[in-house]
């Protein structure tokens, strides 16, 4: 058998750690109050400071805790994703609607770092919920520009031009790249891009 001082539950251990109370655990983990209580018992026995640990974090909870409506809907939304193997969108029908505002507000508490670890824990098991899908589509159709510039870059030897072009293509790739260098001064080009157009074109720059 398993010796205690390796947790048979580490994601209980998490939670317990992060606040969320015994029996908010309980209903998450659809397990009885007593079976979380002896785990706890179990926990500081083996590890003693524990229940400290976590009677601290419960006690240091604000008012941006895990509320049971939150949870509530937290199980809505992994129920949601379980059945449609999908995050709620606008376009849905009305509880589908509800979901994704709700989630869009998570995301952004959790983008600006207000997001407690509570809520982060109890939303983890939903496959990308804290990617915005909209900004997530938009990251991929840059990298595919980028690919394409790399492409051309590698064919034809030079960086395309967006006023003395010599194909529709280049005039495109041209447009493409003099506007990442427009946000670069700007300082307004995603650092990971910036970053990606350095490594691949050392000293890149847009040519009319």
């Amino acid at each position: 058998m398993t010796s205690w001082n390796i947790s048979r539950h580490p994601e209980w251990d998490q939670l317990l750690l992060a606040g969320i109370t015994v029996r908010e655990i309980a209903e998450l983990c659809h397990r009885g109050p007593a079976t979380i209580h002896y785990h706890l018992r179990r926990r500081e026995h083996y590890e003693p400071g524990f229940r400290a640990k976590h009677e601290a974090a419960v006690a240091s909870r604000n008012n941006n805790r895990p509320s049971s409506v939150w949870r509530r809907q937290a199980n809505e939304l992994a129920a949601f994703h379980a059945e449609h193997t999908r995050l709620p969108r606008s376009t849905g029908d009305r509880a589908e609607r509800s979901l994704h505002h709700w989630l869009a507000a998570q995301r952004k508490e959790f983008q600006s770092g207000q997001l407690p670890a509570a809520k982060i824990l109890l939303l983890q098991d939903v496959p990308d919920w804290h990617i915005d899908p909209r900004q997530r589509e938009l990251d991929e159709r840059w990298s595919e520009r980028f690919e394409a510039l790399r492409e051309f870059v590698a064919e034809s030897g030079q960086f395309p031009r967006y006023r003395t072009y010599t194909s529709e293509k280049e005039r495109s790739l041209g447009v493409w790249l003099h506007n990442q260098h427009q946000r670069r001064t700007e300082g307004k080009l995603a650092a990971w891009r910036h970053d990606a157009l350095d490594h691949e074109f050392s000293g890149w720059r847009s040519y009319a």
